[in-house]
C-alpha cells in the first residue's frame, strides 16, 4: 500500500529546491545544502545510498539539515533489508553493478537509520498557493519506473496528472534531468545530486519550483575528490569513482535510450 502524505505550504514562501538521488555523495549533498539554505522547504526525492562512501553521512547530513524526504526504491530495500536496491535493471552489468552497491550501502547504514528510511512515505502532495505539486521518485504508478524525456508518452503523463489532479509531478529515479510543460502541467526530472547526468561534464543538478509553478533546474559544481578518496578507501569499484570525474555513466548506463545516451549538454 501506497504511504501518500499532504502538506500544506506557506504561501508567503517564493520557492521551493528538490534534490534526487544522493547516492551518499556526501559532498554534493553539503554543497546543495549551502547553496539552498536561504530556503525553508527542502525536499529529497529519494535514494539516499548507492555508488558512495559511508551512507550514514548523507542521511544524518538530510536529517540534521531538516530536509523533507521520501523513500526511494533503494531507501525502501536497504530499510527493510530487501535482497537488491530493487532498481529496475535488467542489463546483467547493470545488476551486477547494482548488487555491490547496494550490498556496500545496507553493510553500512547503521540500525538507527534504516529504521528512520522505513518511516519515510513513498509520495508527497504539496498544497501551495491554491496548487498542487506531486513529489515521487520514479512515477505516481511505481517507485522504479524510469520515465524518460526521449520515451515519454504525452498521453500516459496527461493520466497521471487528471488522476491525481495536480498541476506538476516531481521525480527524479532516471536520473537524467529534464522538464516538459504541457498546456498547464509540467513534469520536472531534478536530476540527481549522486553522480553526473552524463555529459561529459562533473556537474549535478538540483531543482526549484517558484509558487508561479516555474521548474528551473541548476546545475551544481562540488569538490568531489574527498568523496573519491572515500571511494577508494572503502574498496568500492573504480567505475563508481570514474563516473564523478569523467561525468559520465560508467555503470547501470545500458538502460538509457539512444537518446539518453548521447553525451550533450542537459541545460
Amino acid at each position: 500500500m501506497i504511504n501518500k502524505i499532504f502538506l500544506e505550504l506557506d504561501n508567503s514562501e517564493s520557492q521551493i529546491a528538490l534534490c534526487g538521488g544522493p547516492y551518499s555523495n556526501y559532498a554534493a549533498v553539503e554543497k546543495f545544502l549551502e547553496e539552498t539554505k536561504d530556503i525553508q522547504y527542502r525536499f529529497c526525492l529519494g535514494d539516499m545510498g548507492g555508488f558512495g562512501p559511508h551512507p550514514d553521512k548523507t542521511i544524518e547530513l538530510m536529517r540534521s539539515a531538516g530536509v523533507i524526504c521520501l523513500k526511494g526504491n533503494y531507501d525502501h530495500s536497504v530499510g527493510f533489508g530487501e535482497k537488491d536496491c530493487g532498481c529496475g535493471y535488467i542489463d546483467p552489468r547493470d545488476r551486477y553493478f547494482a548488487q555491490l552497491s547496494f550490498d556496500y550501502t545496507f553493510k553500512n547504514t547503521n540500525l538507527k537509520n534504516r529504521l528512520w528510511l522505513q518511516t519515510l512515505p513513498d509520495m508527497i502532495e504539496l498544497h501551495w498557493n491554491s496548487k498542487k505539486i506531486l513529489l515521487c521518485h520514479g512515477s505516481p504508478d511505481s517507485v522504479n519506473e524510469f520515465v524518460w524525456e526521449s520515451e515519454a508518452q504525452e498521453s500516459k503523463m496527461q493520466k497521471w496528472f487528471s488522476q491525481n489532479n495536480i498541476e506538476m509531478i516531481c521525480c527524479t529515479h532516471s536520473g537524467i534531468p529534464w522538464i516538459k510543460k504541457m498546456n498547464d502541467y509540467t513534469w520536472f526530472n531534478v536530476g540527481v545530486l549522486g553522480r553526473p547526468a552524463h555529459e561529459n561534464s562533473s556537474r549535478v543538478f538540483y531543482g526549484v519550483v517558484t509558487k508561479e509553478m516555474k521548474a528551473d533546474l541548476r546545475a551544481m559544481t562540488y569538490d568531489f575528490d574527498v568523496v573519491i578518496e572515500d571511494m577508494k578507501s572503502e574498496g568500492l569499484p573504480i567505475e563508481f569513482q570514474e563516473s564523478l570525474t569523467s561525468g559520465l555513466w560508467t555503470t547501470c548506463s545500458n538502460i538509457l535510450p539512444p537518446e539518453e545516451l548521447k553525451i550533450k549538454p542537459r541545460v
